[in-house]
């Protein structure tokens, strides 16, 4: 059945019982609060189909990913592989995830909610309905001796009237539930957007640090050696790390564009043998200067 809205689309005639018996009158008005439960009863019905459907559907899946998102962790705890181990911790983690999202996508579309206000609101309806038909087959009961008059139409008319009212009633209190239901999805939809914008900056902001500190770790530094000679000034030879000795005499050596880190520092004297030969490990600053002193004899 194709869905379609509850809407009033034909008024009643003005004049529809002018002309009719007092039977004739009754009947139209019974056929007519018949028909108007009948086809909002229908279309509850109809859009019930979607909704158990969908919320069934959606409740099954979300189960299923909470037993994997909670299997899989124990799993990763007997595997051996430490990559393997990983994937799987972060499959059930990503599994339990999708039946969060889920979870929110039923609360905010209301598919389940939508689902349980629908079925007490026809079967309220329903019940209804048939309470006024048996308040209407007593009452034909009491009178069936008698022929029905004046006072008896609009006795029964006002049981068919309160009726429609009680129907419309309902459907209108279940209108109110789907706004105020449609109202707070809409909210909750956007405290997720704007949690995860928030979120979302921050990782970008974490990131650009993360961009940052990594390339300021990359800088170069420079080193600065003091030389401390304990008589008169000797040549030397300085060689960082396994690069060519460059031959310095004097008693402040710097070398620029040094990557930063732990490098090792070689100090020798030109003499044939070496009489001093020293080796120091320093420690070089992300685009900073580290700063040394080595005594020579």
């Amino acid at each position: 059945m194709a869905k379609t809205d509850i809407s009033t689309t034909t008024l009643l005639a003005w004049d529809k019982y002018k002309d009719k018996t007092v039977s004739e009158a009754l009947q139209s008005i019974y056929e007519r609060a018949s028909s108007t439960s009948i086809r909002v009863c229908a279309w509850y019905w109809t859009n019930i189909k979607t909704k158990r459907l969908t919320a069934f559907s959606f409740r099954c899946i979300t189960f299923l990913l909470v037993i994997f998102g909670t299997v899989l962790p124990i799993l990763a705890g007997l595997i051996a592989d430490t990559e393997r181990r990983l994937w799987f911790a972060q499959l059930g983690v990503a599994a339990l995830a999708l039946g969060g999202l889920m979870q929110v996508a039923d609360r905010v579309f209301g598919w389940s909610s939508g689902w349980l206000r629908y079925i007490t609101t026809v079967t309220s309806m329903e019940n209804l309905t048939r309470k006024f038909e048996l308040d209407w087959a007593g009452y034909i009961l009491i009178k069936r001796t008698e022929a029905l008059n004046e006072s008896d139409t609009r006795e029964l008319f006002n049981l068919a009237k309160q009726f429609e009212d009680d129907i419309v009633k309902l459907q209108s209190e279940e209108t109110d539930k789907w706004s105020i239901e449609f109202n707070s999805g809409t909210a909750l939809l956007g405290d997720l957007i704007k949690s995860q914008r928030e979120l979302g900056e921050k990782a970008i902001e974490e990131a650009r640090q993360a961009v940052q500190a990594s390339e300021k770790a990359k800088q170069s530094g420079a080193l600065e050696l003091k030389l401390v000679h304990k008589a008169e000034i000797k040549a030397v030879k300085i060689a960082i790390d396994k690069e060519k000795p460059v031959e310095f005499t004097g008693t402040s050596w710097s070398s620029l564009n040094v990557p930063p880190g732990q490098h090792i520092i070689n100090v020798e004297t030109t003499e044939v043998p070496p009489k001093n030969n020293i080796m120091k490990v320093v420690e070089i600053p992300a685009g900073g200067v580290a700063r040394d002193e080595v005594e020579l004899a």
